[in-house]
Order: C-alpha cells, then structure tokens, then sequence
C-alpha cells in the first residue's frame, strides 16, 4: 500500500518540527505570556467575510457504495473545518446538488437558495484497490474553477482513502479563504498632482490614481517635471486599502529658477511704480517760483519737468521684467491635475484634484 505522493511521511516531519518549535518557543512556567501585537495581514483576514461553501456529494466511479461516498463527504468536510470557513448543511446541499453539482445550473441554485460562494465537487474512481480521487473547487459566482487536486492511492484501504480525502480538502483551505479576500487597493495622490506613476517598473497612470494590485512587496516609483522622483517600497495585504500621500521636491535648477522669477516679478513691479510718477510730472514746473522772466507770453514757465521719455522707459523695462518673473513662475509651477474619466474595476468614475 503506497500513496504515490508520499505524504505521510512528510506530515509526520513537519508535526514534529512544528511541536519542536512549540517547545522551545514556551515561556518558562508562571512567566507571564507577551499579548501578540496584530499584523496587518491578522488584521485583514479578521475583517474578511467567512466564505460559504457547499460540499457537493461525491460522484463515484467503479461502484456504488453508499457507504463510501457518505464517508468521503465527511472527511471532505473533516478536512476544511480546518480552515476559517463556513459549510452549509449538507442534507441541504445534498438536496439540491443530488448528482454530484455537475452543471452550472446547480451551481447557481446552491448559489441562490444556500448563499453558497463554492461549491467543492469530488468525484472517486475505483479500480480493485486503486482509488483516484479528484477535487474541483467552483466560485459559485461566476461557475469558474479556481483549483482543482487530484491523487491517486494505490492499493489502499478504505481508511487510507478517507485519509486522503481529508487532507487533500484541507489544502485547498488556503486557496479558498486568499480567493474569499479582495486584492489590495493602493490608493495615491502626490504634490504636485498628474505625476506618473510606476509600480515594479511599469508605468500605470497618474496621480491622483487607484488601482488593485497583488498581494506582496511592490516597488512604488513617482516622478514629476522639475522634482525629484520618489520611490518606495510597499507591502500590499489583500483585503486592505492603502492610501499613500507623497509630497515631491523640487529640483535644485527649478528652486533657483523660482526665485530668479519672483525677483524678476516684484522688480519689474517696482520699476514700473517709479515710471508711474515721472509721467504723471511731466510738464509740471519744478519750481514753486514762476514769475516774472521765467514766465512766458502763454503763462507758461520756463522751468517744467520733461520726465515722459524716462517714465515710459522705466514702465516698459517693468513691464519686460514683470512678464519674464511671471513665464518663469508660470513655467515652475505645482501643476494641477484636470478632471478626468477613468474605467476601474469599480466602474467608471472622474477624479479630479483642486
């Protein structure tokens, strides 16, 4: 008798790792014991909805022992109760699902009547002593398969066979509670906003942006004109939505350029104050003391100011430097992004930022 994946011995290994590393891991007797600090990824899954699943009845192949299929259901069973889920009542699954759940017509009533997010289908085929049992693992969503297992036993008995139902249930534990959570939401707005955004080295749009990514270590890349690109690492958990704010640097050329336009502005301004003056006194006497010879025959004094030319050079070279501060300024500036359309996995929307 032999299953060909030998995993006895390879479960028998890791218990004894896993009691090993209890042990040493204990704290001495009446110590007292640290309160674990929750992780995000602990976090994540106490907040992910228990997944509901409708364990088919086996199909069987090569005989028709009634027997043998109630006993492989209950170790179906046996095996995800290992597992955060929920498994709906299996005379009422039965019901429903009489031959084995094989269409997606009854897919969509366990769906419908039961709540059922998967349904576990199982089907054994017998041959002497060889026993083949398979495992497809449907969301009851959409009647995709999103896993299937299959093992053979050879020469087996009817106890290794339940065995092996049991834990080959039990492994697809993981798959159904990672399928129960939603990927990650990363959600990102930058200063200046309409920045590019480069995730693992992939451009995926701009900011303000929010996308779904995988589960693990991302590489977060953002860059804008005139600043100094920012980048950083994040650990993506399923089930939680990440917001990053990142505020970019202005590049050292485009601070100085900055400050050569405001002086540029507020000179040009001053220059153009003094020109104002000179051409509102153009022609006035500038002298209290008209009278006399310095009066001519019109009444008109000799001594009057001739300030326009000077006025009106003094405004235009205002107005040139007022224009070169305001284009540099301009050109600098924190630009702000547009309102735009945008298709998502939730559907259309517009974003904008003001």
């Amino acid at each position: 008798m032999s299953l060909r994946t030998g995993r006895r011995s390879l479960r028998a290994s890791c218990s004894a790792a896993l009691v090993a590393a209890s042990l040493a891991a204990a704290p001495p007797e009446g110590a007292a014991t640290p309160t674990p600090t929750p992780t995000p990824a602990a976090a994540a899954a106490d907040a992910t909805p228990v997944p509901r699943v409708a364990v088919a009845p086996p199909v069987l192949s090569g005989t028709d022992d009634i027997v043998l299929r109630d006993q492989i259901s209950a170790e179906l069973r046996n095996g995800l109760q290992r597992g955060r889920l929920e498994l709906l009542d299996s005379d009422r699954v039965a019901a429903l699902a009489a031959d084995g759940c094989g269409d997606a017509a009854c897919v969509a009533r366990l769906q419908a009547e039961l709540g059922a997010a998967f349904v576990l289908r199982s089907s054994v085929s017998v041959s002497d002593r060889d026993y083949t049992l398979r495992l497809e693992l449907v969301a009851a969503q959409n009647g995709e398969t999103a896993a299937t297992s299959e093992q053979t036993c050879e020469l087996c008995g009817r106890a290794e066979l339940r065995a092996l139902a049991a834990d080959q249930s039990a492994r697809l534990v993981t798959r159904l509670e990672a399928l129960a959570r939603p990927p990650p939401t990363l959600e990102l707005y930058s200063q200046p906003p309409g920045a590019l955004v480069f995730i693992d080295g992939q451009l995926v749009g701009q900011t303000p942006l929010e996308r779904r990514v995988l589960e693990g270590t991302h590489v977060l890349r953002v860059i804008a004109d005139g600043h100094v690109a920012e980048e950083r690492k994040l650990e993506s958990v399923a089930g939680l939505r990440e917001t990053v704010r990142i505020s970019l640097r202005r590049t050292p050329a485009t601070l100085k350029l900055r400050k050569a336009g405001w002086a540029a502005l507020f000179t040009g301004i001053g220059v153009a104050a003094l020109g104002l003056p000179l051409i509102a006194i153009d022609g006035q006497p500038f002298t209290d003391d008209c009278s006399g010879a310095d009066v001519d025959a019109a009444g008109n004094c000799r001594y009057v100011f001739e300030t326009r030319w000077g006025g009106a050079g003094l405004l235009a070279a205002g107005a040139v430097l007022t224009t070169v501060g305001a284009m540099l300024l301009l050109r600098t500036r924190a630009r702000r992004s547009r309102p735009r359309a945008s298709v998502s996995p939730f559907g259309l929307g517009l974003r904008a930022a003001f």
